[in-house]
């Protein structure tokens, strides 16, 4: 079965492709030269006409990443469960929230 970004469960299948490509620089540095092609061999769908871009923090660069703007007037309680309300950054350890789906986790005890 195919996921694509739109589908819920499409995170856990980045953070497992994230970790085969800690371990193995070769499907690393596919991953950020093609990122289409990694993705679908791994089981995610990528609409069409999607750009992709990926690059990787390190301990001297964390890489933040500012949302599509939403269409229309949001109300306070939307703004506040938007994507970057709670997290600045998936994986440099600078948010510590997890609320996003960045995998941190960090909310999750709170």
């Amino acid at each position: 079965m195919q996921m694509t970004a739109q589908h819920g469960n499409w995170q856990k299948q980045w953070g497992l492709l994230v970790a085969k490509a800690w371990s193995d620089d070769n499907l690393k540095q596919r991953l950020i030269v093609n990122p289409a092609t990694v993705l679908e061999e791994h089981g995610i769908d990528v609409p069409y006409g999607v750009e992709l871009k990926v690059v990787e923090d390190t301990d001297q660069v964390c890489h933040l990443v500012v949302p599509a703007s939403p269409s229309g007037d949001l109300l306070d309680e939307e703004l506040s469960a938007s994507a970057g309300f709670y997290c600045y950054s998936g994986g440099c350890g600078f948010c510590g929230c997890g609320r996003c789906g960045c995998g941190c986790r960090g909310c999750l005890s709170d």
